[in-house]
């Protein structure tokens, strides 16, 4: 019977050291590094096609798997605004005004382009800003990135609820 007793109680004693609550892991996520900056006072130029363009070069480079986002930055009414390029701007008339840009790992190329002369309109050409926020690919897809705040808050979200700091390129 004491072996009995013995047995139980060396199988009982197995049975509950195998339990342990070590399930306090927090992962990190290290690879989600976003980089921000904005440009001001950016000029755009006629490119000889007619339409107008900036080259920017990224230095460092960025990775090919990387997605660049680019918001425009304008004073609406008394509030200051990002908004997502592409973008097109109907003015009047049937004037339209057309924002958008390409990327590679190496620089980004901002492209204005309208159905009337630009250079009839240095508002629109002169004196812009842009909000450039370079992300994972992967992290572009778990996001609305039409939404300047829902990306910022989402980048704040994987750096562990720290704010993202914006650098200003003139």
């Amino acid at each position: 019977m004491k072996k009995i007793l013995l047995l139980f109680a060396a199988l009982g004693s197995l049975t509950l050291t195998s339990c342990n609550n070590d399930d306090d892991y927090v992962a990190v996520d290290n690879d989600t590094i976003a980089e921000v900056f904005e440009l001001s006072n950016i000029d755009f130029a006629p490119d000889g096609s007619g339409r107008y363009t900036v080259l920017y070069p990224l230095e460092p480079t960025i990775f090919e798997s990387d997605v660049v986002l680019v918001y425009r930055i304008v004073n609406d009414e008394g509030f200051i605004v990002k908004q997502p390029i592409p973008r097109t701007l109907y003015l009047d008339g049937d004037d339209e005004v057309d924002y958008d840009f390409n990327f590679s790992s190496e620089d980004i190329l901002f492209i204005m382009d309208a159905n009337f002369d630009l250079a009839d309109a240095p508002a629109y050409t002169q004196n812009q800003s842009f909000r450039v926020v370079i992300v994972p690919g992967y992290f572009s897809s778990t996001v609305d990135v039409n939404d300047y705040d829902a990306v910022m808050a989402a980048l704040k979200n994987k750096n562990g609820g720290k704010e993202i700091t914006i650098e200003t390129i003139q």
